[in-house]
């Protein structure tokens, strides 16, 4: 307490000014935050992508790729590297294991595919096919390039625009030999899968090293 010179204490009048309040972190996290559409979806995809990097450090991506090729490779529209590039991303290391998976659950699927081609479609007449908005001579025609080019088709609409699923009900239904089909669809899918994982595997982590500085910080510390 401070004193006058003559010995008289002296007391101090409480400041008028207020001490600034120290906000939390998570207050502050919160009200750094925007509600601008870009930081909706920057969230979206941080949530997302530590969801999948804790999927992989569970151990469910493998099953995840595979599951997912059986269900887009036979009856689910979608892209067939719809988990494996974020979940190859989230893991490099692990790229090509689960490149192995995608082809073997989109083998999988295309088999179910064929399968269904040959048992609803293959014994269709030109009634049923003009009932389905398809000309008999169109229908003929599919028909001789299946028999002819097959496993040509089968293999390239693995790796093009081409839809494989039709390609693998189309297979079904026009009898390619199952034996022909399997080895087209299989090099088909591991090439096209292979190929994606050799990427992620050796271009992954500069990917990788881009996602975060964009995010600002280390993918690590997504929980």
């Amino acid at each position: 307490m401070p004193s006058t010179p003559d010995g008289v204490a002296r007391f101090r009048a409480p400041s008028s000014t207020p001490t600034p309040a120290v906000l939390p972190e998570a207050a502050a996290t919160a009200d750094h935050r925007s509600l601008a559409p870009g930081n909706r979806i920057k969230r979206a995809i941080v949530h997302l992508y530590a969801a999948l990097h804790r999927w992989g450090e569970a151990g469910w991506a493998g099953s995840a790729v595979g599951g997912w090729g059986v269900l887009q490779g036979s009856v689910v529209p979608g892209p067939s590297d719809a988990l494996l590039i974020p979940l190859g991303l989230a893991e490099p290391r692990r790229a090509l294991v689960l490149a192995a998976w995608a082809t073997a659950g989109a083998t999988i699927g295309g088999l179910i595919a064929y399968a269904i081609g040959a048992h609803l479609l293959g014994g269709v007449d030109n009634s049923v096919v003009g009932w389905l908005g398809i000309s008999p001579e169109s229908w003929e025609t599919r028909r001789a390039q299946f028999e002819h080019r097959g496993w040509i088709l089968v293999a390239l609409s693995t790796i093009s625009p081409l839809s494989t699923k039709v390609v693998c009900l189309g297979a079904g239904a026009f009898g390619i030999p199952a034996g022909e089909f399997f080895f087209a669809l299989l090099a088909g899918r591991a090439a096209r899968f292979f190929a994606v994982g050799l990427m992620l595997r050796f271009a992954g982590k500069g990917v990788r090293r881009v996602f975060e500085r964009w995010l600002g910080r280390p993918v690590e510390t997504l929980r």
